[in-house]
């Protein structure tokens, strides 16, 4: 099969024909994928700036599909289901697991995790675990359903802290990216209205200001002209940037919170005052993948104005896995918002 494999000892990402995955245990399923989504964390990782496998590995953990072949152990997904999957990897026993914060299991975590460590969904066929697949209702496409695991990572920013951000709290977002887009979708379906958004290249100014929120996307000298130095509630930082991500702590009067969701380059350092934390009483939460929120986003996609689920108008382009490398200049030139590999056919 057609795969898109990275090697992460000549740190190179291509083409290749791989063997398709066999079921080996009672509770792995075959998915047949249908589209799969480049992340910010896959630029780190074929930048090597991310942990992934030491072996060559199959990227791609946000993906859609359909199940293939069943393991004599998978009961509650059947043949020819849509699915999408968790990426996640968890052992259920160590401290973490057992009180509910398996995303930070010792034994598992992003050191397994499928697409990162284990063989992902850049690939015609995917194998995962049955407790990583969930059905996809009738009212969302396959399309929109590889958005879930990015969309069930804002779910855990929600209520890591920033659901109880009051509407009409004044809220900044750093990078119209995908994640800042879906967080302006959300944010607007909760009933946020004062919400700016702060972006350096044009294109992705343009692709946010057509999301249809209302909010106002500026770049950062406008941002500077318009708002002072300390006037936002709460500052989402979605860009990985470390200068964004200071300019958003600054951005925050007393007792603001800032959200750090942006995945960062693990060398990257930022500057803070300890002084000007304590006298501002400031909140600074990291926000880290999905636990227990796949379901939730599924939930919310149905729950979303189907306007705010339109692929293009988030800025995601389509392209078949052997277009990949026109797929990542694109995106690094900020043209697109986000990369999508079109894999299955006729699958809707």
């Amino acid at each position: 099969m057609e795969a898109l494999q990275f090697d992460p000892q000549k740190k190179v990402l291509s083409l290749v024909q791989h063997e398709k995955p066999k079921i080996t245990s009672d509770d792995e399923l075959i998915v047949e994928v249908a589209y799969a989504g480049l992340c910010g964390t896959d630029i780190h990782i074929i930048g090597g700036e991310f942990p992934c496998s030491k072996k060559p590995v199959i990227l791609g953990h946000e993906f859609s599909g359909v199940v293939r072949e069943i393991g004599a152990g998978v009961n509650h997904v059947r043949v020819g289901d849509k699915v999408v999957i968790d990426p996640q990897s968890w052992c259920t026993t160590c401290e973490y697991c057992t009180t509910a914060r398996y995303h930070l299991c010792i034994n598992g975590g992003v050191d397994f995790a499928t697409g990162i460590s284990v063989n992902g969904g850049w690939a015609k066929f995917s194998k995962v675990r049955a407790r990583q697949v969930y059905k996809i209702p009738p009212g969302l496409t396959l399309k929109q359903a590889a958005l879930c695991e990015p969309i069930s990572c804002v779910v855990w920013g929600l209520e890591r802290g920033v659901s109880n951000v009051p509407v009409g709290a004044k809220v900044l977002i750093t990078g119209a990216g995908i994640i800042g887009n879906i967080w302006c979708i959300i944010l607007h379906h909760l009933g946020h209205r004062k919400v700016t958004v702060v972006e350096p290249m044009e294109d992705r100014r343009i692709i946010n200001k057509g999301l249809g929120t209302g909010f106002e996307c500026l770049d950062p000298a406008e941002l500077k002209r318009k708002y002072t130095s300390e006037e936002f509630d709460l500052a989402i930082e979605c860009s990985g940037n470390a200068t964004a991500t200071e300019q958003a702590l600054n951005s925050l009067r007393a007792s603001g919170k800032l959200c750090i969701f942006g995945v960062a380059s693990p060398h990257s350092k930022i500057t803070i005052s300890p002084y000007e934390i304590y006298k501002k009483e400031l909140t600074i939460i990291g926000s880290n993948i999905n636990p227990f929120s796949m379901k939730k986003a599924i939930d919310l996609m149905e729950a979303l104005d189907k306007k705010f689920l339109d692929i293009e108008k988030l800025g995601v382009n389509e392209y078949k896995l052997n277009e990949y490398q026109t797929g990542l200049e694109m995106l690094k030139k900020g043209a697109i918002a986000k990369v999508m590999f079109q894999i299955g056919t006729k699958l809707e």
